[in-house]
């Protein structure tokens, strides 16, 4: 490439900044990056020495070097090098959750402690900590598929935000379940649904608040009269253009979920192995399929904590952990004489090893019939419960999901386009292709030898903002 007087150029490496001259009119910048080895996230071969030209926010032109004009006066960034995907989308994760028991007093109540009404309150006021935790773990879309009503909210308010990741959310859950001590007198995250009309005046209602997906939070599968409501609450979703999300971990509810049209299910089938029934249903339905490995353990690891037998394992050299969390799950100890923590379930969690017991063989098994299958699959960490921190949780999740067969350059589609597909954007952003935002990250090791390389990320670009991950924290 030739570089002209008109034209900034900036090398990109783990420690610099970058300080280069850049158009001082949003609406007329234009970023260049070029030399990278570049994944599109469509699973095309990986592109060589590539060229990404962003204006404006939006990809201009993505191919090889040369075969991208540049404007004048552009920012030209060598990263030579390096590797460049879409930014990751983790597509489940909860806005209402800290990571710990603070949120979630049915697995541990703490409430005389962390009140859990001036935890939700905080949640709610609060976005941006876990906006910054995302974009520094190279995150730029969250898929929220259960919370309280005011995180539909979030949607636009990040989509404005030039610093926040792009924001899917589904609100308040459909469920069996009558009430939960998370459920608040002005404001609750299960809906009981007692009757066809709920089900229909919950779809409408969350639908005129712009939801993206109504969730169903398990199925009572065997009660005919419960399903009849299902059914009338999914033709209304349907009714209204909306989504149907399930959560079902056993083989019949996952069935069941499947024959009702959802189009995301969520959590691994737990009990038994898929069948070709279910392979059926969901490639008929074209549903997203999200595993969800390690979220079970994580609870684990917070008793642990809580217990006193030790810390929640962080690793997070980017420090992409908020200052709140951090001292959150750094104080858990306090809580080790809490009823919960009875001296048989101390003496399990001491038989718990971080190091062999985060997932089980069937929910690997289960992944890779999907896989195999053709089942379209995503990327989805459960943030926001106990021990899955939210933002940095992602990138164990990838690691697992490696471990069950997946190769790892699957695995980048599966955390790009399939996420984006599934929150129902996938024509704005999840691959790196003209006419969609500029949502990329870029990484000093080579993400599609093994996926594990995802965590050499140097820099993010959010909406055609290229930032330091080591400086997101503090922006």
């Amino acid at each position: 490439m030739k570089y002209t007087k008109w034209m900034c150029m900036v090398l990109i490496t783990a420690t610099m900044s970058l300080t280069a001259c850049t158009e001082s009119d949003p609406a007329k910048k234009v970023t260049v990056i070029s030399g990278a080895t570049l994944f599109d996230g469509t699973g095309a071969e990986a592109i060589e020495n590539s060229m990404v030209v962003i204006r404006s926010g939006e990809i201009d032109c993505v191919g090889r070097d040369g075969e991208c004009s540049v404007p004048m006066g552009a920012e030209v960034i060598n990263a030579e090098g390096k590797y460049i995907t879409p930014g990751l989308v983790d597509a489940h994760m909860h806005f209402f959750q800290t990571g710990f028991f603070d949120s979630r007093p049915d697995a541990m109540d703490i409430t005389n402690t962390y009140p859990f009404a001036e935890v939700a309150a905080y949640q709610k006021q609060n976005p941006q900590r876990y906006y910054n935790s995302y974009l520094c773990s190279g995150i730029t879309a969250v898929y929220d598929v259960g919370g309280m009503s005011w995180s539909i909210d979030f949607q636009e308010q990040a989509e404005n935000n030039p610093k926040a990741p792009h924001v899917a959310a589904a609100g308040p859950l459909i469920t069996p379940v009558p009430g939960a001590p998370f459920d608040l007198p002005s404001d609750k995250v299960l809906v009981t649904l007692d009757s066809e009309e709920t089900g229909v005046k919950t779809v409408q209602y969350l639908s005129a608040l712009g939801s993206t997906g109504i969730k169903f939070w398990t199925f009572d599968e065997d009660s005919d009269e419960y399903m009849n409501r299902v059914e009338a609450t999914a033709e209304e979703i349907r009714r209204q253009g909306n989504q149907m999300i399930s959560h079902a971990t056993t083989l019949d509810q996952a069935k069941a979920a499947l024959r009702n049209g959802t189009k995301l299910l969520v959590h691994s089938v737990q009990n038994t192995e898929i069948d070709d029934e279910f392979i059926e249903l969901a490639k008929e339905n074209g549903t997203y399929y999200n595993p969800t490995l390690i979220v079970s353990a994580g609870y684990m690891l917070a008793y642990r904590a809580a217990s006193d037998i030790a810390p929640i394992p962080v690793t997070d050299p980017n420090g992409c952990v908020d200052s709140k969390t951090m001292q959150l799950i750094n104080t858990a100890a306090q809580f080790k004489d809490h009823p919960r923590l009875s001296e048989n379930m101390k003496n399990r969690l001491k038989d718990f090893n971080p190091e062999t017991d985060m997932t089980r063989d069937i929910l690997l098994t289960n992944l890779k019939k999907a896989y195999d299958a053709g089942i379209p699959i995503v990327v989805g960490t459960d943030a926001g419960n106990p021990g899955t921190l939210h933002g940095i949780s992602i990138f164990a999740e990838m690691e697992y999901m490696q471990r069950a067969g997946i190769p790892a350059k699957d695995l980048i589609v599966m955390a790009t386009k399939n996420g984006a597909e599934s929150m129902r954007r996938g024509d704005d952003f999840g691959t790196l292709e003209s006419g969609k935002l500029a949502n990329l990250i870029l990484l000093e090791k080579n993400p599609g030898d093994d996926i594990s390389n995802m965590r050499s990320l140097t820099h993010i670009m959010i909406k055609g903002n290229l930032l330091e991950v080591g400086e997101v924290q503090t922006e």
